[in-house]
């Protein structure tokens, strides 16, 4: 299989790890799929390997994958279970099952990442640094060491030696694939997959600096000053650096493994519920992913938060339009609950059936009203993103993180305390704001809010009215067109320019060829002139060549 071109050939490490990826693929029964996309002509060997998968759903193949992919590819794909804003809710639930490949980097490999980040051997930093790591993940590894300088014991972690290189690689592969599948297959395009890449890329390129979850845990520890039963590792500042992380060891057992009595864990829930709600609505910044295995219960009554590789942010704009969200989810009012999602929205249609989107948000709030079970919170913020993306409406990135975070709180809630309700948790919290509102100098937002920016824009529009006339008038208005077969042209330009190309040269030959025969010029073979006969030979495979590709239309 040729590699495309437009995936830089050169770069040998995204070339090599294409056809990797085309031959998981062609495995796991998606060869259709690269042949839409017009890069694949397989072997029968390779089509047949499929058949092993043919009882697997789709989103289980891609999986299958993803897995054998290896540790860079399984983090996309993790990152992706946490954006159903991205990617159909039914594969968001088959990647959060997503196995990581927990292969040990061997020591040496580690060894030299630790003493290229810091300039000087292992040794002058560490003491008993174990070789064997007490954790590993897609991206890094950790292991237990003491600062030989201080005899602190600590964790190190340190990222993947080559790591960074497979995942730009990936990325590069993702970027082109997406940009072909957005041409070419009109049913994606609403997916807009381009975008999903660029996402992946931001979050992917923070979270492998770990300087940026340095930062991260440190603003998180300040937040919590005056909450010491929730906290992060200690950040050793001095030994920061892109690609190795020293913190605090601290040792705590899982919220699932935690064996206190009914009211401790229950009051544990209510803890990790309240510190998540407080680090969105008061300070605008959250640990993204809360799960059971970056939580851990210390001394029997304090939460650790662990792995800030991604947070979210929220605006103090972001931050009242969720109290808004809050509240309109305790009343149960979907017309609220529909303003305010196009509020979060980056983009939404502008013929949409406003009627109906409130009457689709009015069912599944019937769930949270009447449950057939236990209320789950996060599950109806993963519906309403899921249908959010059905009517078009494109929701910010933050807001999406904010709801999986609420949604790995609340299970890990229940982990610990299987009755814990966070509905019924986070209704003094709308009560609380509501009434914040009504006190001027502490409200998020003015209880006029909404009528000041209907006349802010009321006032306004005779200006940009104007405007618009002033630049039609002017002749600078434009317009911007869209090609969406452009991806296409490149390639069919080339095509016909090489057949011209070839067509010139056969009739140059031919040409040429008859001039020569007819001068009679040597050498000569048979008694005809040599050159004038091979010119002849080779202008008439040249012309059978170019005619055989034009019926076979290639």
């Amino acid at each position: 299989m040729a590699i495309p071109h437009s995936l830089h050939a050169g770069r040998l490490t995204a070339t090599a790890r294409f056809a990797v990826i085309a031959g998981k693929l062609v495995k796991y029964g998606f060869g259709s799929l690269l042949a839409q996309l017009g890069l694949s002509r397989f072997p029968w060997s390779c089509r047949r390997a499929c058949t092993l998968s043919r009882d697997l759903t789709p989103e289980a193949r891609l999986r299958r994958v993803i897995e054998e992919l290896g540790p860079a590819t399984v983090k996309i794909g993790q990152l992706l279970s946490m954006r159903p804003d991205l990617i159909p809710l039914e594969l968001c639930d088959e990647l959060k099952g997503l196995q990581e490949d927990v292969r040990r980097e061997k020591f040496q490999d580690i060894r030299r990442v630790v003493e290229e980040s810091y300039g000087t051997a292992l040794e002058n930093l560490f003491t008993d640094f174990e070789p064997e790591p007490v954790a590993a993940a897609s991206l890094s590894q950790v292991h237990r060491a003491r600062r030989k300088d201080t005899g602190a014991l600590v964790a190190v972690k340190v990222r993947r030696p080559g790591i960074r290189k497979i995942l730009a690689a990936d990325l590069e592969i993702m970027a082109f694939l997406a940009g072909l599948a957005n041409e070419r297959i009109v049913a994606l395009r609403s997916a807009r997959l381009p975008d999903v890449v660029t996402e992946v890329r931001k979050s992917l390129l923070r979270e492998i600096d770990f300087t940026n979850e340095a930062r991260s845990m440190l603003f998180f520890n300040q937040i919590f000053a005056d909450e010491p039963r929730i906290f992060a590792p200690g950040v050793h500042q001095d030994l920061a650096r892109e690609r190795v992380l020293v913190l605090d060891f601290v040792q705590g057992r899982r919220l699932d493994m935690f064996q206190g009595s009914p009211e401790a864990r229950r009051d544990l829930a209510l803890l990790g519920l309240n510190g998540a709600v407080r680090q969105m609505l008061e300070h605008g910044f959250f640990h993204a992913d809360p799960h059971l295995g970056n939580l851990r219960v210390v001394d029997d009554d304090k939460i650790c938060f662990f792995d800030f590789g991604m947070c979210g942010r929220l605006t103090p704009g972001m931050r009242a339009a969720l109290v808004d969200y809050i509240v309109a989810l305790a009343k149960n009012d979907a017309q609220k609950v529909a303003q305010v999602a196009m509020e979060m929205a980056v983009s939404v249609p502008p013929l949409m059936d406003l009627q109906r989107f409130q009457t689709d948000i009015m069912f599944i709030l019937e769930g949270m009203r009447v449950p057939l079970g236990e209320v789950n919170l996060g599950r109806f913020l993963l519906d309403l993103t899921n249908l959010c993306r059905d009517y078009g409406i494109f929701l910010r990135s933050d807001y999406i993180l904010m709801a999986r975070a609420l949604l790995s709180i609340e299970a890990a809630g229940r982990a610990i305390d299987p009755d814990f309700d966070s509905m019924e948790a986070l209704r003094p919290v709308a009560a609380r704001f509501a009434v914040r509102r009504l006190i001027p100098g502490l409200s998020d937002k003015s209880t006029l809010g909404d009528l000041e920016q209907r006349i802010d824009e009321l006032v306004n529009l005779p200006k940009r009215l104007t405007k618009l006339l002033d630049t039609a008038v002017a002749g600078k208005l434009s317009v911007e067109l869209h090609q969406s077969d452009f991806g296409q042209l490149p390639g069919q330009l080339r095509m016909i320019g090489n057949r011209l190309g070839g067509a010139l040269i056969t009739a140059a030959l031919i040409i040429g060829s008859s001039l020569v025969y007819i001068s009679d010029v040597g050498p000569h073979w048979n008694g005809v002139p040599a050159l004038g006969v091979a010119g002849f030979s080779v202008s008439g495979l040249l012309g059978l060549w170019l005619a055989w590709k034009m019926f076979r239309g290639t």
